[in-house]
């Protein structure tokens, strides 16, 4: 019975370490602005700069843009969401994990 228990919170604890696109995209933003670039442009710009400092991401097709989506083995780690809205390109970037937050955000501010 304790080897049961034992397991069980194990793997309980493996699983809520996991996190997926939408626990990270509710997150509060660690950075958001606008421009006038496209959401393709804006992405593109990002994508490239991301890839150039050897982050591995996948970038997903979402309804009125994309998202770039930064994974590790725990799961999503960052989610760049650039959505085309009113004739500019909303931007949001948010994140789990607070160590990578400045290295992904500056080429995020420098495609604006």
């Amino acid at each position: 019975m304790k080897v049961r228990t034992v397991l069980s919170l194990t793997v309980l604890a493996a699983l809520s370490a996991c996190a997926n696109v939408k626990d990270v995209r509710d997150r509060d933003p660690v950075f958001y602005g606008s421009t006038q670039r496209t959401p393709e442009d804006y992405t593109a710009c990002v994508a490239e700069s991301w890839k150039n400092m050897g982050i591995n991401f996948q970038q997903k097709a979402v309804r009125n843009g994309f998202e770039l989506i930064q994974e590790d083995s725990l799961g999503v780690e960052a989610v760049l969401t650039t959505i085309h809205w009113k004739g500019k390109t909303d931007v949001r970037l948010s994140t789990r994990i607070a160590r990578r937050d400045q290295s992904i955000i500056e080429p995020a501010n420098l495609c604006l």
